[in-house]
């Protein structure tokens, strides 16, 4: 017989088998496991760069999920654990066992150690190549201890760039209070001190004025009288765009009816005020923010959006103060709203955004072209109530 019979009936494979033929299957089968060992690799690389790629995760999450995936790749992956050391951060899997049967690489970044990435065997197992492992797991522990290097150095340059920017903000917005401080101090100057030297000198003219000798020095005087009082004026309406004293004794809904009067004069525009009923308290800090970001926002209305009203209105929504700029103007473009940049000409809707956002408020702008616009300045009440600590 040319094969012998099971009790199943067929022929029981491979016992009459030619030697040639065993040894290709034996080939065939070792080339297999080969195959599947790179298949693990790969996979492992793969969700190991999705996983670095993966938006919204930091570094620690990063890591939690990577000592996940790296015992896959390993010939024994029910006994292998992972270990990943950062400074003075130790992250390892349940199985990871420090010992005898254990293969560890550096981290590098920048030329410097910062960690290392190790793979254990919580059993013994036959020798190869290194202990335990193969070679080909070497390379590919040596691959992922250097994207783990990359990563790292990426997501730490990330977090000095958002600190850089928190201190940008931080500084910015100490500028403008600065900023807000000084002007409101020449204002005062310009009223204490220059004002009252005008008034003194309008009263000292009049008084010569009465006692005038002749036609010809009666009527001089009466004209240096006049530019005095047109000095006078101007020094009044210059305290008041510096600084308007009426924002800080009367408050910021008081500021917001003299603003509505003071763009009208100037740039023709009816400005409507709408507020609350009741008054909320708003920290100095505050009521200087918003009163800046309304006075920019009624100003690009006069300058640029063509429209013979405008309405700012004051409401609460879901623990938040709004105050909405509204006009019925030529509008933006909702392509390029979004990527609003800073300007030249004051505090512009870039800067309103950043400090607003720094200060825990937030910016909508809803638009569309020949429409109108409408920016409203989100602030949570708890937020107005209280000046943010100084850094």
């Amino acid at each position: 017989m040319r094969g012998m019979i099971s009790k199943e009936g067929g022929k029981q494979p491979g016992r009459n088998a030619s030697p040639g033929l065993q040894r290709t299957r034996k080939k065939y089968a070792s080339q297999g496991r080969i195959l599947a060992e790179r298949l693990k690799e790969l996979n492992c690389l793969y969700t190991i760069s999705k996983i670095f790629d993966k938006k919204g995760l930091n570094l620690d999450g990063v890591i939690r999920r990577m000592i996940q995936v790296i015992p896959t790749a390993w010939q024994y992956p029910t006994i292998a654990g992972t270990r990943v050391i950062l400074k003075d951060k130790d992250f390892r899997t349940k199985r990871f066992c420090a010992g005898e049967w254990m293969q560890e690489c550096p981290i590098i970044v920048q030329g410097v150690s910062v960690g290392s990435v190790a793979v254990s065997y919580s059993e013994k197992r036959p020798e190869q190549d290194e202990g335990p492992f193969l070679k080909e797991e070497r390379n590919l522990l040596n691959v992922i201890a250097q994207r783990l290097g990359d990563i790292i150095e990426r997501k730490w340059s990330e977090q000095k760039l958002l600190r850089y920017q928190e201190e940008l903000r931080s500084l910015a917005t100490e500028l403008a209070l600065s900023e807000e401080q000084e002007r409101r101090r020449i204002a005062q100057a310009l009223h204490d001190r220059i004002g009252q030297v005008l008034a003194l000198i309008n009263i000292r003219v009049g008084a010569l004025l009465e006692s005038a000798g002749s036609k010809d020095l009666a009527k001089a005087l009466q004209d240096i009288r006049g530019l005095v009082s047109e000095s006078v004026a101007e020094i009044r309406s210059l305290t008041f765009d510096l600084s308007p004293p009426i924002l800080y004794e009367l408050g910021f809904e008081a500021a917001l009816e003299w603003l509505a009067e003071r763009i009208q004069q100037q740039y023709g525009v009816e400005v409507e005020i709408r507020g609350c009923e009741k008054k909320i308290p708003i920290s100095t800090e505050w009521r200087v923010t918003l009163f800046a970001a309304v006075r920019e926002l009624l100003v690009n209305v006069g300058k640029h959006a063509r429209s013979p009203i405008a309405r700012v209105l004051i409401k609460k929504r879901q623990g938040n103060i709004a105050v909405s700029v509204e006009d019925r103007g030529v509008g933006m473009d909702p392509s390029t709203r979004a990527s609003v940049k800073p300007g030249t000409d004051g505090f512009g809707l870039f800067s309103i955004r950043e400090r607003l956002g720094f200060m825990g408020g937030r910016v909508e702008i809803s638009s569309k072209r020949g429409q109108g616009t409408c920016v409203t300045l989100f602030v949570p009440i708890e937020k107005l109530k209280r000046v943010r600590d100084r850094r």
